[in-house]
């Protein structure tokens, strides 16, 4: 196992390019261009990528090697489904008050997923935390493709950030996650599609 200083920044720039569409799905990873891209030894590459396997951000074949997961509409329906029943889990466990702040001078992909983990941490428990960012990892490179499949997603997101900053009542809040992820689940076979043809790099 590489040492954690090495592995870990060595990881994180992979899950990164996988999130961003770095790679079209299927295609194989190449650890050893990786490694040189990244300026580090095969070692964490492969390490990376067999955890990123486990998170099923990536597949592995013996004899063939790393390839970009492939997100499947019946996949990306169960993802949807089992984020949305953490939220709200969430939601009910948590305290009542505002959640934290999002930056908002990020891409919209980051701010919704940074939005998504503000409303887990209210409820203080960890699972629920480290589930729904797993889960949100799957999800991301999904979210690059909102605008083009669903059009306006800015006032989606403003009132579901707004009805979390002001602490609204959770039965606002439950509706408005509900409707963001029945509004994909709805184009779920638009989103494999986009997703399964995208040619690599940003989308």
């Amino acid at each position: 196992m590489s040492p954690a200083h090495v592995f870990e920044p060595t990881y994180e720039a992979i899950k990164r390019r996988l999130m961003t569409g770095a790679w079209a799905a299927g295609a194989r990873i190449e650890a050893a261009r990786l490694a040189d891209d990244l300026g580090v030894s095969m070692t964490p590459v492969r390490d990376s990528l067999y955890r990123l396997n486990g998170e099923r951000m990536v597949d592995f074949t013996p004899g063939h090697g790393f390839h970009a997961h492939r997100l499947a509409e019946t996949e990306f329906r169960d993802l949807l489904e089992l984020h949305l029943i953490l939220l709200l889990a969430a939601l009910a466990t948590a305290p009542r008050g505002a959640a934290a702040s999002v930056p908002a001078d990020q891409p919209y992909p980051d701010r919704i997923a940074d939005l998504f983990l503000a409303i887990a941490e209210r409820s203080a428990n960890s699972e629920i935390v480290a589930s729904i960012a797993a889960i949100g990892d799957r999800l991301q490179l999904s979210r690059h493709f909102d605008a083009t499949i669903l059009g306006e997603i800015e006032a989606e997101y403003r009132r579901i950030e707004d009805a979390v900053a002001d602490a609204e009542p959770q039965a606002e809040v439950r509706g408005l996650l509900l409707g963001y992820h029945e509004r994909r689940a709805h184009e779920a076979a638009s989103y494999a599609r986009m997703l399964g043809s995208h040619p690599g790099g940003q989308p």
